[in-house]
């Protein structure tokens, strides 16, 4: 052998040598292509199983805070660049023999542009056992492929066996367990200590679930009750920690910053802490029924796509929800019954020392349960509807029962009134709005200066604007904050058609103008078939004050006739599909306003027909006599004929000028009719 080959061999055998060095695979940097080299490396990667995943078209790695908290870190060329430093070898072949270098600049972005890897993909990081869909636990730490999930509990977690079978005693002495914990609250109901319970099992059970998770809304009437306790509780149960506390922002874009950046980290515990104002924000409504979440990702511009999978917490006293949150939430409620909650001693446990010493056997016994109703087969149990959250509700409710726990979710109505207050807000403004401009259709710049003026009227009301700005919704109720018109505009557009109460005004777009395209709104109410209605002439109307009737609708008083007498022709019988619900006469024609008729509660007249909603004034008591049900409508019937068009439709004796008057109708005389004849005996 010459020595020039003897060089060469003992130059591959030292480029060998340093390829293997402390064990670790190798990559020789050659005259190949960059590809060639980035795919070697990244071979390395998988086959030494280094922890690298994908999310949502990153590469991303699991990192811990100072506090030992497990976040998701997405991988930058300084990040992946250390990575393959640590884990493989990359070695040169110079003119003085082969060297130890860097990964080079060009691999690294190459590797993080591929696009596709074969690292598996991460929705999340859990710190305690969780069910997969099937039922069976999470024990192992590690990647899990089902739940694409990764568990990192911490070191110091021991959690004592869970039993395959458990039996009854095992379910009780869990619940024993559990109770120390939270047992103590004082919660307002059997729905509320139920709803607790169903909180503290969620994150267990989040994996296991396709659907989503609504807010738990933890509530007390004074502070120092304990909401934030109970959170943390729920949160150091889950985490082993103390739980980072987000304050609500004070506008949506603020919500949607925050969100994404807390997701981003794969958080699974999100608590909304020490609400002050109303919370209502688009964002937030959305994020509770996503899966994911996208946001632009901080100094750059492309965006972040992020699993949403937490468990998420709000707390406060007498919280004010708005917008969608009332039906996307379940209400913890408590009431020390006492004005200073924060001076009440004699609990059993210290929480902030007791939990952490016992967070494995915490643990242990929120398992248990869960365990109990997987090995019983997953019995169904009662619980209200909740729409996009119905496995949550069918799962966590099933649990409950399982274990004779009761009053799940039982409180959601008092929840759904309590926070329903939006709704009744743009009820009495359509129908103060209804009661201004009629069925006139106003531009949105109209409206606004119209209730810009009335700001201004010192509460007025006869001015009629004054009554518009006292009505305003409290989500546009700042008319000097921005551009209030467009505002406005923008929360008119987004209730197109919604009804808001049983009166059945709703907002409807009554055209454009030509020139600005600007449109026209216009307040409508319940639509009733034409073809159901006698079309005997086309008429005028005037409203009257039909307080309180119909939920707040308003009657009709023909004013005057539009068409020809030999135009007014008799009406089809109408098609009963198009009245029902209506007070009809025997051959299916809807009664008119003031038809005088029997009902099951005796004689009066028609002041209100409309569809499940008849009202009739009754001639011995006065009184305004609703009636909503199909059975009770069906048995209105009409006792004399209808008035004509130039017959005063009040031909009851008793029914005088000055008593029309002070039931708040308008007079025989106001209207032009002629006198009253003489009271007919049958009718007195």
């Amino acid at each position: 052998m010459s020595s020039a080959q003897s060089e060469d061999t003992e130059l591959f055998a030292k480029a060998a040598r340093m390829l293997q060095a402390d064990g670790l695979p190798g990559v020789l940097i050659s005259n190949r292509p960059w590809r060639e080299l980035a795919i070697e490396a990244v071979t390395h990667l998988q086959t030494t199983k280094v922890p690298i995943y994908v999310r949502h078209g990153q590469l991303v790695r699991i990192q811990r805070k100072e506090d030992g908290t497990p976040f998701i870190d997405a991988l930058t060329d300084a990040t992946l660049k250390g990575i393959l430093g640590r884990s493989m070898n990359f070695v040169k072949l110079m003119a003085r023999g082969p060297v130890h270098v860097a990964p080079p600049d060009n691999v690294v972005k190459d590797i993080l542009t591929m696009g596709e890897w074969l690292f598996p993909p991460l929705d999340s990081i859990i710190e305690f056992p969780i069910f997969r869909p099937d039922g069976t636990l999470i024990e192992i730490p590690g990647y899990d492929a089902v739940t694409r999930s990764v568990y990192v509990p911490l070191p110091s977690l021991k959690i004592p066996p869970i039993p395959e079978q458990p039996t009854d005693e095992d379910i009780m002495n869990a619940q024993v367990l559990l109770d120390e914990a939270i047992g103590e609250f004082p919660y307002e109901n059997e729905a509320s200590h139920a709803n607790a319970i169903g909180l503290m099992l969620t994150p267990l059970i989040r994996q296991s679930i396709n659907g989503h998770v609504p807010l738990a809304l933890i509530d007390a009437t004074r502070p120092g009750t304990g909401k934030s306790l109970l959170a943390e509780t729920v949160a150091f149960i889950a985490t082993g920690r103390k739980a980072e506390m987000m304050t609500a922002p004070y506008d949506d874009d603020e919500w949607r910053k925050r969100i994404a950046s807390t997701l981003s980290e794969g958080a699974t515990i999100i608590i909304i802490d020490n609400i002050k104002a109303k919370i209502q924000a688009a964002s937030l409504d959305t994020a509770l029924t996503s899966s994911t979440v996208k946001e632009r990702i901080l100094g750059q511009s492309k965006n972040g796509v992020y699993a949403q999978r937490a468990t998420w917490m709000a707390t406060g006293n007498n919280i004010q929800i708005g917008g969608d949150l009332p039906r996307r939430s379940y209400w913890i409620r408590m009431d020390a019954r006492t004005d200073k909650p924060w001076t009440r001693g004699g609990f059993k446990h210290n929480l902030h020392e007791w939990v952490p010493e016992h967070r494995g056997q915490l643990i242990a016994a929120l398992l248990t349960l869960a365990r109990a109703w997987f090995a019983a087969g997953c019995p169904k149990a009662t619980v209200p509807q909740m729409g996009s959250f119905q496995q949550w509700a069918d799962t966590i409710g099933g649990i409950l029962s399982h274990c004779w726990i009761e009053g799940f979710l039982s409180n959601l109505n008092e929840l759904y009134e309590q926070g329903d207050d939006d709704a009744q807000q743009w009820a009495v403004f359509l129908r103060v709005w209804h009661d201004f401009y009629q069925n006139t259709p106003v531009l949105v710049s109209t409206l606004a200066k119209d209730i810009k003026t009335g700001s201004f009227d010192d509460g007025d009301t006869g001015l009629g604007v004054a009554g518009l700005y006292n009505a305003l919704p409290d989500e546009v109720s700042d008319t000097k904050k921005g551009d209030f018109k467009r505002k406005l505009g923008k929360a008119l557009s987004a209730r197109i058609g919604t009804q808001f109460d049983e009166s059945g005004l709703h907002l409807i777009k009554a055209g454009s103008d030509k020139r600005s395209g600007a449109v026209f709104w216009s307040v409508a109410g319940l639509q009733v078939s034409q073809d159901a209605i006698p079309q005997k002439e086309e008429i005028s109307y005037i409203p009257t004050p039909l307080e309180g009737l119909g939920g707040g609708l308003s009657g009709d008083i023909p004013l005057e006739n539009k068409l020809d007498p030999e135009e007014n022709k008799p009406a089809k019988p109408a098609n009963l599909q198009d009245v029902q619900g209506l007070a009809v006469d025997e051959v299916g024609h809807p009664l008119q306003h003031f038809q005088i008729v029997m009902t099951p509660q005796g004689e009066g007249f028609i002041t209100v027909n409309l569809p499940r909603c008849v009202n009739v004034l009754l001639y011995l008591s006065q009184e305004e006599v609703s009636f909503r049900t199909e059975g009770e409508i069906a048995q209105i019937q009409p006792l004399h004929q209808a008035a004509g068009p130039d017959e005063w439709p009040y031909t009851i004796a008793s029914l005088t000028d000055e008593h029309i008057l002070r039931l708040g109708y308008p007079s025989r005389a106001a209207l032009g009719y002629p006198p009253p004849s003489p009271p007919l005996d049958d009718l007195q």
